[in-house]
């Protein structure tokens, strides 16, 4: 009833001379559901078509930017992704950012809530280039709070690519904006984002810092110093940080502490981890078989908790009973109801076999990553036994620390080639900021500074991770060689190389000669060695 009159309301204002009264009453309407919509109350399509189709008729841009908005979050709401990104988009047609009363804030939420559709389904790139536009408008827009938002989830994407030292950066910008404005509780929940990341890149004494600040200014420890119930993850984090530090009997008490307070599969697997990585620094074997069977089992349950989420979420994307309703009717209207079912049918097969594709793949990974495990706790127990008489199997020993290194590396490795083939990797590399800039470089005969290195590392971990784990097994860190490699796996020429490295073109000539000959036991020049690296991805 309440639907059928809104639909009377607006069928109404049409029959009439829309007047500004009119126009205003519809706004004032529309802004109710907006609010709903910020106190996470429900509402659905239908409460907010009636004001799309009014408004694109009769509104302001920013009237429209609001209604496709609101429109877009409704489906979103109710699980059907593609419909809500393409109101999104529309919104964003409809707005007119060279006016001065263009809404700017309001074009913000709208790339956030594209941004966030795009990091629910694994495609951080993609989110990262709304996450930007939506900062940037909400600073037009003079909505502090919501541009600081924005810019932290960035931090998501570049954790989630691989990408630690632009994850921290972002951290350490938005925590130092929050103090800036006042926002002393944000800052420092901000901070609590970064102390992991912090750990795996070794930076202990910042690590401490931004303990300090989360357990003390997030609001979310108790005067005992447990955090609040749903957290529990932490310990994991904060055991770490005591095991680098060498302080074991305190790593070994919040890995506990998570063991016996985290209740779920997430946090017994990463607790049970943790106690994996203690014991194997005290060289406790029983407990090291012990908390690693534990560890796969979690890890195993975990795996089919979330793969039965990524299916449920795929499948969530397409709400089929209400595009089927909206396909009939538009069938009705072009005569072609056989094909608008024909393309429903084919588009929901699709889906199903997308689905399917990534439980088996992800299930294979799975298989493949235990193997990996399997063998790296033989190594390492291998190596114990070695130790006991280092001198007699110290070279034995060096095979071993090499061969552990590599494996725990794998271990890490959930790369895009196992998604995405070569091609497409290949494409995205070019495609990158980072790379251009690079190539930039090279255009113009620029030797590398060290960050352009660090740049150039970074891109060869994060695209060709195989590559990457032959280069560092291989070649000698910051080498000459190592570094003449990392240039040709990036497609660059000995021309270019030589004036990157600053040296002549018959010296590169020279190495990669001999490079060649070290690795694969061949004659050959520079093209003959980039034929060999492009072979690792």
């Amino acid at each position: 009833m309440k639907h059928l009159l809104t639909v009377i309301a607006v069928l109404l204002a049409f029959a009439c001379c829309t007047t500004e009264a009119d126009r205003n009453r519809m706004r004032t309407e529309l802004d109710s559901i907006n609010q709903r919509n910020r106190n996470d109350q429900p509402f659905t399509a239908a409460d907010v078509q009636p004001y799309v189709n009014f408004f694109d008729d009769h509104g302001t841009p920013n009237d429209r930017l609001l209604a496709h908005y609101l429109l877009g979050r409704a489906y979103h709401e109710h699980g059907e992704a593609p419909m809500a990104l393409q109101c999104y988009q529309d919104a964003i047609d409809a707005t007119d950012t060279l006016s001065t009363d263009c809404d700017y804030a309001q074009l913000a939420r709208v790339y956030g809530q594209m941004a966030q559709i795009f990091l629910e389904q694994g495609l951080y790139r993609q989110q990262l280039n709304y996450d930007n536009q939506s900062v940037n408008y909400a600073w037009k827009g003079k909505d502090t709070l919501l541009a600081l938002r924005n810019k932290e989830q960035k931090f998501i994407a570049y954790n989630r690519l691989g990408i630690i030292d632009s994850a921290i950066m972002v951290i350490k910008d938005v925590a130092k904006k929050y103090d800036r404005y006042g926002r002393t509780v944000y800052s420092a929940i901000s901070l609590g984002l970064a102390i992991k990341p912090l750990i795996i890149k070794g930076r202990l004494q910042e690590t401490k810092d931004f303990m300090n600040i989360y357990e003390f200014q997030s609001g979310r420890f108790d005067s005992l110093g447990n955090i609040e119930v749903g957290r529990e993850i932490y310990y994991k984090t904060k055991g770490l940080y005591f095991l680098y530090t060498e302080k074991l009997d305190s790593a070994e008490y919040y890995f506990r502490k998570e063991l016996r307070d985290g209740k779920d599969y997430n946090n017994q697997n990463a607790a049970a981890k943790g106690l994996v990585e203690l014991y194997q620094k005290l060289h406790v074997n029983d407990s090291i078989a012990k908390y690693s069977l534990y560890a796969y089992a979690m890890s195993d349950s975990l795996y089919a908790k979330r793969t039965a989420k990524d299916v449920e979420r795929i499948q969530a994307m397409y709400n089929y009973t209400r595009n089927q309703d909206i396909a009939h009717k538009e069938s009705k209207r072009a005569n072609s109801a056989n094909r608008k079912l024909l393309i429903s049918f084919i588009v929901l097969l699709a889906a199903f076999l997308i689905s399917s594709w990534l439980y088996i793949a992800r299930k294979e990974l799975m298989e493949s990553l235990k193997a990996t495990s399997i063998e790296l706790d033989k190594i390492r127990t291998e190596n114990s036994s070695l130790k006991q008489n280092a001198s007699v199997n110290k070279l034995q020993i060096v095979e071993n620390e090499k061969r552990i290194a590599l494996l725990e590396k794998k271990l890490g490795k959930y790369g895009k080639l196992i998604y995405f083939g070569i091609e497409k990797t290949e494409n995205d590399l070019k495609k990158s900021s980072n790379y251009q800039q690079i190539k930039d470089m090279a255009y113009k005969g620029q030797q590398l500074s060290q960050v352009d290195w660090d740049n150039v590392c970074n891109l060869v971990s994060e695209y060709f991770p195989g590559f990457y784990d032959f280069a560092i097994s291989n070649l000698q860190i910051n080498s000459t060689e190592y570094k003449i490699c990392l240039l040709l796996r990036l497609h660059f020429k000995a021309g270019e190389i030589a004036n990157m490295l600053g040296v002549t073109p018959a010296y590169i000539s020279k190495i990669s000669t001999e490079i060649l000959a070290g690795l694969y036991g061949k004659k050959g020049s520079s093209k003959e060695l980039y034929k060999e690296l492009c072979k690792l991805n």
